[in-house]
């Protein structure tokens, strides 16, 4: 049970901190997130415009 609590501690004192590896790893997937949505987004917001336009 203190092993659980050490690693709770080290996760909450990892968060706490401005350049903590957890802080960096969700800034790294939301990043990628946006990336994919951006990319693969405006080229389906094209295509769904030009199949409007044939209407």
């Amino acid at each position: 049970m203190s092993n659980l609590q050490a690693k709770f501690e080290a996760i909450l004192d990892d968060v706490n901190q401005e350049d903590g590896v957890i802080i960096s790893a969700f800034e790294k997937i939301v990043d990628r997130m946006f990336f994919l949505i951006k990319w693969g987004g405006i080229p389906f917001v094209i295509y769904l415009l030009a199949q409007i336009s044939r209407w």
